[in-house]
């Protein structure tokens, strides 16, 4: 459940699961829904913070990821609503994010590798049976999925479905 903290400060809604889950897709339909949130998507926070071709392995993506977390703060603390999609597959940073960001809702999209393998919107998995992609979290980089999100998510909801859930969540 999220956590109560006072009315002014906003919240942070974290969509995490691994490449090809839907965390973009579904942080872009939320946004349709939560008027002045702001999304910081993890591809486009690498190339923000110019580390998007570098920083793979799993240190690095936990220092971007707790790194994320604090920008999110920074921002929720100001009464924003931050939408985060991002791989961020650490016991660490969740509990990190648990402790520190207001209104916190932790989403996990648990979506098979079979799945993921389908869509596999970058062509990362293509890519990685090839051996052109290397240190891909969940499949060279050991990941930690999430021991208690607030809402699991599966490839069986529908977009609109996964959005109510989450709205019903936080209302």
């Amino acid at each position: 459940m999220p956590s109560s903290r006072q009315e002014n400060e906003g919240r942070v809604i974290w969509i995490t699961g691994l490449s090809g889950a839907g965390k973009t897709t579904l942080a872009r339909a939320l946004l349709h829904h939560l008027p002045g949130a702001l999304l910081l998507d993890g591809d486009e926070l690498r190339k923000a913070l110019n580390v998007a071709d570098s920083a793979f392995d799993a240190f690095s993506r936990k220092q971007l990821a707790l790194t994320y977390a604090r920008l999110a703060e920074l921002l929720a603390r100001q009464g924003v609503t931050v939408i985060v999609a991002t791989i961020s597959l650490f016991h660490e940073v969740h509990a990190w994010n648990r402790e520190h960001l207001p209104n916190y809702l932790e989403v996990f999209l648990d979506v098979s590798e079979e799945e993921r393998r389908r869509r596999d919107p970058k062509g990362l998995y293509a890519g990685q049976q090839a051996g052109r992609v290397k240190d891909m979290a969940g499949a060279d980089t050991r990941v930690e999925l999430p021991l208690d999100p607030h809402l699991r998510l599966n490839a069986a909801l529908s977009l609109d479905e996964a959005v109510r859930l989450i709205l019903a969540k936080i209302e």
